[in-house]
């Protein structure tokens, strides 16, 4: 699948970012890109699946303009105003070993993220 790539134009601070990506691209609040920097190819048994990127975050737009779009991280939590408790619920979540067969791991690695930089490269997802 191929993905419209846009650009992160600057970084207002560390919640706001102009992206390239405005209503001339159909843009509208809500829609949700990743900041990726792009990867080693997926290459397996002579197939290229594609890039393995490293996902530095994932932003939505709040305000769409011609030609850009202002985008911030936001969580979204439902919150039940009726139990004052409920603040203080957590969900936790832990990594745990699959059963797999140890002669087909590969060892691959994984990119980690790093700072997103003016210039990086916004893709448009559906998350």
């Amino acid at each position: 699948m191929h993905y419209n790539e846009f650009k992160v134009l600057e970084i207002v601070d560390n919640k706001t970012l102009l992206i390239d990506y405005g209503f001339n691209n159909r843009a509208a609040a809500g829609d949700v890109l990743r900041i990726i920097e792009k990867g080693e190819p997926v290459i397996i048994d002579g197939v290229n699946y594609g890039t393995l990127d490293m996902v530095k975050d994932i932003v939505e737009v709040v305000v769409p303009y011609d030609k850009f779009s202002i985008c911030r991280k936001i969580i979204h939590k439902a919150v039940n105003p009726l139990n004052p408790l409920d603040a203080l619920n957590k969900t936790l979540s832990q990594l745990r070993p699959l059963k797999v067969d140890p002669s087909d791991i590969t060892n691959r690695k994984i990119p980690t993220p790093t700072p997103i930089k003016k210039g990086d490269i916004a893709i448009l997802t559906k998350e």
